[in-house]
């Protein structure tokens, strides 16, 4: 079985790039719904001929959500689930928009983030149906299309297809030492508004109730709320406020991340970035707080790194290097954590500067985490069906 996996994914290398590339090249900015579906398009013919069965999950407002099915799933019960997501952080007009293969390396928008992840899951599952598997392992492969801004119209989707699930891997990068994310922490993103009074900046004096002013102390406070020791963060991304240099400001917003690894650190979080909301020190001013999205932590748990313990051992028979670590950044992971099934994620290729126009991946990594995917899955199988 393991032999007829790795000749197909031998057999078909240079297929893996050229399908890559043309995911790359197809732009798939999250909130550009007609670049993000034609991703789609292109991965529902890539899994043509491999007997996965698709449903099509229609968004009217971000990408449509893609859920494919293994025969095996025909039978019932639990399925093993795979994600990954069709979304970019580019947006047309950024101009990272190009595919460079320079031999060892491999650039450009989502290469592994994370449109090489989706040319891992894609290629393993094409090699677990070449060896005659997909008959008997049930395996739900999600692809949702607004991952990039939270997830808003796939949530729920991504909740129930967990529930349905006994364990999941998720595409996302590995890291460039083969790490791969057995935890990651939670996030919490705000919006605080500052109301102040508009005037003349020329006859204000320095008893103007200026809203820029009060939002300066409140971004000091919450910038203090920083505390490496409970690797809790505080960080002040967007600031906006004011309509002229010659106006006191009578508005003011800014946009607040916050990633914590413990609920308890989330909870008294959020009470004083509330509390500093409230408490303006410049008079006439006036602060409110909102929450923009939610993502609670994935724990490190016991069915994490036994999910883990089985992807290292598959790792090591390859000789590919596999090491489990908690990430600070998001994903859909953090979700299908909360249902309780073990979740490891990272499996995608290898490389850094995702979310910028230096994104870089390793090209032997993409070959390499695909073998590594479609020889640990058979082998997750048998170990959860004991």
């Amino acid at each position: 079985m393991t032999e007829a996996i790795l000749h197909y994914l031998q057999a078909h290398a240079a297929g893996q790039f050229q399908f890559l590339k043309e995911l790359v090249l197809l732009p798939s900015y999250s909130r550009d719904k007609a670049g993000v579906d034609a991703v789609g398009r292109r991965l529902i013919a890539g899994l043509q001929g491999s007997g996965m069965e698709l449903t099509v999950v229609a968004d009217p407002l971000h990408g449509d959500h893609l859920v494919f099915r293994s025969p095996a799933c025909r039978k019932g019960g639990k399925a093993l689930l795979l994600f990954g997501h069709l979304d970019t952080v580019f947006p047309p007009e950024s101009g990272f928009d190009w595919y460079r293969d320079e031999g060892e390396v491999v650039r450009g928008p989502g290469v592994i983030d994370m449109k090489g992840g989706l040319v891992v899951a894609v290629y393993a599952v094409k090699a677990l149906a070449a060896a005659g598997l997909l008959d008997e392992l049930p395996i739900t492969l999600i692809c949702n299309a607004d991952e990039e801004i939270g997830s808003p119209g796939s949530t729920l989707l991504i909740q129930r297809e967990a529930a349905r699930s006994f364990a999941a891997l998720g595409f996302e990068c590995g890291g460039l030492h083969g790490e791969m994310a057995t935890g990651r922490k939670g996030r919490i993103g705000f919006q605080l508004r500052v109301a102040g009074q508009a005037g003349h900046a020329a006859f204000a004096g320095p008893d103007k109730a200026s809203a820029i002013l009060e939002m300066a102390h409140k971004v000091i406070a919450l910038e203090g709320l920083n505390d490496p020791e409970r690797q809790l963060v505080v960080n002040v991304g967007v600031i906006t406020g004011g309509i002229g240099v010659n106006t006191v400001a009578d508005a003011s917003v800014v946009e607040i991340d916050t990633r914590f690894l413990q609920l308890a650190d989330a909870a008294a979080t959020t009470a004083r970035i509330e509390a500093i909301a409230r408490e303006c020190r410049v008079p006439g001013t006036h602060g409110s707080v909102e929450i923009k999205g939610t993502r609670l932590p994935m724990e490190q748990s016991p069915g994490n790194r036994e999910l883990f313990s089985l992807l290292r051992a598959a790792a090591d028979r390859l000789g590919l290097p596999c090491i489990d670590e908690l990430r600070s950044g998001v994903s859909d992971a953090n979700t299908i954590a909360r249902a309780g099934i073990p979740v490891v994620d990272g499996l995608g290729p290898i490389g850094d500067c995702d979310h910028s126009d230096r994104e870089y991946m390793l090209r032997a990594s993409l070959p390499a985490r695909t073998r590594l995917a479609a020889c640990a899955i058979p082998e997750i199988f048998r170990h959860f069906r004991r």
